[in-house]
């Protein structure tokens, strides 16, 4: 007589899969059904018909055979072997210190389906231990390959979703590792990580799982980086900072300084900068809109580069993190490049339309000025902030990830902060980059200092210097269309793209000045016709409503136009992705000019008041700290983070974590970059001019 069986092959298998199959089958298939599970082929009959899984694995064992203690008894030095068996024999007496270290380690938890498989264990625990042996917490990277034993889906979810795809020997210092698993275990600190994952790689190797642990991952506890040479000039520079700003605040009566002295204590009066930075009046030089662009573009930014850092957390639903990431309207922040395009835009045109100032006033440009000014302008706290996240920031607080992200970091600026003070480092590549969201200074400076003698050649030969931008514009078109098709890149995160790929699209493309220039150029270019005599035009209500329609059409199709390529299951295609790199960043420069024209000719209508406001003004004033500081602060979160949270999308504005950013960018506008930019105007700008004239 048939009967009705619900066969859950996760449970029977070992809880690896999530649907509930329903069968009718008779008792002799349900033997046989039983049977082949346990012996790793399934078979089951159906509506007549039968259906064969050649089952490679069984899950069970895979499931039961995950080591729960795991301690290196054949370690490479004796005090370990020691130490491990002296952990075992303690476990069997039920000692307190060994049940700690025990219970510290990570165990195979519920919802692994749901993206539960990154463990921490529990990191305070295991540095606590203190007794016959001193606690080691070290985190392991694990990659599971389900897939080639045939279970596709099941890989599938085991690994979220595979949003990104990347293996355990990739960077992990700023590029998640998100499809690989993250094992927390306690062994004792005579241990070495090399005897770990010596250890771990015995237990596991016929699970199919290869295991990296590396020794800064390991940490024990009150055990300090070494002193360096370098950490003394850091705290020499941060005093010395602190007593300006002291002395400054403390002696600041008010009144301008009638010596380079006392100017220079007034530059650095807290009290002074506040007062400035709070000070919202229009300047004479403020240019209409540029504010409101800038606003934008850096909170949708802030916004792409906060969902960059959440794919290194742990969640206990992740697989929800990769289906949200996977919807049509992520495609919003997956187009993150176009906002990068804004900021070179920018760039562009306040750079070329300074500069056109001067050739006005002057009939030439003052190279050592502007370079000068620029430099000021940038490296100040641009050197602060690698100063602090090198050596100051590690010693501030540990975590699982700590090591990871920000030891690691600060281990790789330390060796090459040298490129970044010659603001050449965006030629190196993510892996060996200090701070590397600050590729975007390196792109600028470069492209700065192409820009002087370029407008001194468009200002002494209008047709031959338009011509050569349009020339350099086209050839870096063609660069991107040609990089992204050798190289199989791209500049849209599509879904399931991989760490090296990531890393690939930034060494052959995304970090270059002569693939990025295209859409810098526009901006010059719009400066140049923005400062004729023919920019404006006359237009009634009906065209200026035609104008914006163009406008935000063509924002809309830049962004938009790729979005199949964010969903589950898209496969790379080499022209689709080399047209996006070639055409967006000129389709976006098209609607940043239109906007930018429409406003400066007060065709805004009912949006005067927000490109306007008073937000986007203060804003423009933190906007270098906020851009500096995200991704330290959004790092350090992440490394201090103990457990698995419950994901949800609110977390990408994460109210607490975005006041920080904010209050910390307040901090350093006012107590690095404004005093620096008024020390370059004392020794170096107009105020130091009139005191020699006098």
């Amino acid at each position: 007589m048939a009967t009705r069986a619900c066969v859950l092959l996760a449970i029977c298998a070992g809880a690896f899969a999530r649907d509930c199959i329903e069968l009718t089958l008779s008792d002799r298939q349900q033997n046989i059904l039983t049977d082949s599970l346990f012996n790793g082929t399934i078979v089951l009959t159906a509506n007549n018909e039968t259906y064969i899984e050649s089952a490679k694995y069984d899950f069970l064992e895979l499931w039961d055979a995950f080591p729960k203690i795991v301690v290196p008894v054949n370690g490479t030095s004796e005090q370990c072997r020691r130490d491990s068996q002296m952990f075992l024999d303690s476990l069997d007496r039920l000692e307190l210190w060994a049940l700690k270290m025990f219970d510290a380690t990570a165990k195979p938890p519920s919802g692994i389906l749901s993206g539960n498989g990154n463990q921490y264990g529990d990191f305070d625990e295991c540095l606590s231990i203190d007794s016959a042996v001193r606690g080691k917490y070290c985190l392991a990277s694990l990659q599971v390959d389900l897939a080639h034993m045939g279970f596709t889906h099941l890989d599938y979810l085991v690994h979220s979703g595979h949003y990104i795809r990347s293996n355990i020997t990739d960077m992990g210092h700023r590029v998640p590792r998100y499809s690989s698993l993250l094992w927390g275990v306690c062994i004792p600190s005579s241990c070495s990580s090399y005897d770990l994952e010596q250890e771990l790689s015995n237990k596991l190797s016929h699970l199919r799982i290869s295991v990296r642990v590396q020794n800064t991952m390991c940490t024990v506890r009150d055990v300090k980086r070494p002193y360096s040479f370098g950490k003394s000039l850091a705290i020499a520079f941060f005093l010395g900072l602190l007593l300006l700003l002291g002395l400054g605040t403390i002696f600041d009566e008010g009144k301008e300084g009638a010596t380079n002295f006392e100017k220079l204590l007034n530059a650095f009066s807290l009290k002074r900068n506040i007062r400035k930075i709070f000070d919202l009046s229009d300047s004479p030089t403020r240019v209409k809109g540029l504010d409101a662009f800038r606003g934008v573009n850096a909170f949708a930014l802030l916004l792409a580069h906060k969902s960059m850092a959440m794919a290194h957390s742990p969640y206990a639903n992740k697989t929800s993190f990769s289906e949200v990431f996977g919807m049509p309207w992520a495609v919003v922040g997956r187009s993150a490049i176009v906002y990068t395009d804004s900021f070179l835009y920018l760039s562009g045109f306040l750079n070329s339309h300074n500069l056109l100032q001067d050739l006005e006033k002057k009939g030439t440009i003052d190279l050592k000025s502007r370079l000068l000014a620029r430099w000021f302008r940038l490296f100040p706290m641009f050197l602060s902030l690698m100063l602090f996240c090198t050596y100051i920031l590690p010693d501030l607080n540990n975590g699982p990830q700590w090591n990871l992200v920000v030891e690691e970091h600060s281990r790789v600026c330390e060796k090459n902060m040298w490129k970044s003070f010659l603001f050449i480092h965006n030629y190196f590549g993510f892996e060996e980059m200090c701070l590397t969201h600050t590729h975007q200074l390196g792109m600028d400076m470069q492209l700065y200092v192409a820009t002087l003698p370029l407008m001194l050649l468009v200002w002494k030969s209008r047709r031959l210097g338009l011509s050569l931008i349009f020339g350099i514009a086209a050839i870096s078109t063609v660069l991107r269309y040609l990089a992204t098709h050798w190289y199989d890149i791209s500049m849209f995160v599509y879904y399931g793209i991989s760490v090296q790929k990531l890393l690939e699209a930034a060494r052959y493309s995304y970090i270059l000045p002569t693939h990025r220039a295209t859409i810098y150029l526009i901006g010059v270019l719009m400066a140049y016709f923005i400062r004729s005599k023919r920019s404006h035009v006359k237009l009634n209500d009906t065209q200026a409503r035609l104008v914006w329609c163009l406008c935000f059409a063509l924002a809309a199709f830049t962004i938009v136009s790729p979005y199949r390529m964010g969903l589950e299951g898209y496969k790379y295609e080499h022209f689709t992705n080399a047209m996006f790199a070639a055409f967006a960043p000129i389709l976006w420069g098209l609607f940043m000019c239109i906007a930018h024209w429409a406003i400066c000719n007060d065709y805004a209508g009912i949006g005067t008041a927000f490109v306007e406001s008073r937000v986007f003004k203060f804003f423009n004033k933190i906007a270098y700290g906020v851009y500096l500081t995200q991704f330290p602060i959004f790092f350090y979160n992440v490394g201090v983070q103990r457990h698995a949270e419950f994901y949800s999308p609110l977390l990408l504005i994460h109210i607490p974590e975005m006041v920080v950013v904010l209050v910390v960018s307040i901090i350093t506008t006012v107590t690095i970059e404004m005093p620096f930019n008024q020390v370059y105007r004392i020794y170096f700008g107009k105020s130091q001019t009139k005191l020699k004239e006098k």
